[in-house]
């Protein structure tokens, strides 16, 4: 009986608790762009969610083993999963709002399906994900309003965002495919990516000036939430999730993501939306839900 009404609590917990974290990570890039450049936000983030990652792999006795391959895999998913991502957002938050920024991170599911048609064929790809991933486009072009063009101040930032939240939907399949089967604890392949960001990084930022203006309050508090709970606790909230749940479902807490960052933006920085944008932004959301089967699985995820 006690199991019983124990895991649909941490269920929930999980979900939510991970995608409050990351919703509000698009603030809090806001906060740290005040006096960091992009690299230095995104070396920031890395060291501090590795440092966090480190101390819950000891304070939970996690054993570490040396393999070779972990540790190639760990550089390749680092540079491509968090490091050009990381730096990408940070940088184009200083030409787009948090909360554009946020609506574009639901691409990430769309951008899945496109990694599985072309580079990861081994895994099937179904009629609701090729419906999601067409339905995800005309998201995109909504919200980034197309037929209106795009401001040359701006368009940059846009590709950026976008671009970092199509290198997660790479990054999925990269890790299902290639870490995961070899068997370590994900505490420890989490470690692994976040900790080779950050080596990957160090040399670009500390080759450059480490700030751009004055640390100040937000500033500071915005690169120690963004490291130690946007990158250091929100995997031990993810983790317990995909294994509880399923990849499928866990994923889907990019659909939460985007509704957490437009609220924050709105309701704190007193950002301004387009007509346009939460309609793209939307769009988008129910497209991944579509490509990632939640209507069709509905009746299942009530067992």
């Amino acid at each position: 009986m006690v199991p019983e009404t124990k895991a649909p609590r941490s269920w929930i917990f999980n979900f939510f608790g991970s995608g409050l974290i990351w919703g509000s990570s698009f603030l809090f890039i806001t906060f740290a762009n005040q006096s960091l450049p992009p690299i230095g936000v995104a070396f920031w983030r890395c060291l501090l969610g590795a440092l966090t990652l480190f101390i819950v792999i000891k304070a939970r006795k996690i054993s570490f083993k040396g393999d070779g391959k972990l540790l190639m895999l760990s550089f390749i998913v680092g540079i491509s999963n968090t490091a050009i991502p990381f730096a990408l957002f940070s940088f184009g938050e200083h030409h787009v709002s948090s909360a554009f920024a946020g609506m574009a991170n639901a691409i990430t599911p769309v951008a899945t399906v496109i990694a599985l048609l072309t580079i990861f064929r081994g895994e099937k790809v179904t009629r609701n994900q090729i419906i999601g991933l067409l339905v995800g486009v005309v998201g995109v072009l909504t919200l980034i309003g197309v037929w209106e063009g795009i401001e040359t101040n701006s368009w940059l930032a846009v590709v950026a965002v976008v671009v970092a939240a199509t290198c997660y939907g790479f990054g999925g399949p990269f890790i299902r495919k290639f870490i995961q089967p070899l068997g370590h604890p994900l505490e420890v392949a989490a470690f692994g990516q976040i900790a080779a960001a950050t080596v990957l990084l160090a040399p670009l930022y500390f080759t450059q000036p480490l700030l751009t203006a004055p640390l100040n309050l937000q500033s500071i508090s915005g690169i120690a939430v963004l490291g130690i709970f946007g990158t250091g606790i929100a995997y031990t909230l993810y983790y317990p999730l995909l294994k509880q749940v399923g990849s499928a479902v866990s994923s889907s807490v990019t659909l939460i993501t985007p509704l957490i960052a437009v609220t924050l933006g709105v309701l704190v920085l007193g950002e301004s939306l387009k007509w346009y944008e939460p309609i793209g932004g939307f769009i988008i959301i129910f497209g991944a839900a579509i490509a990632q089967g939640i209507f069709r699985k509905r009746k299942s995820l009530a067992l």
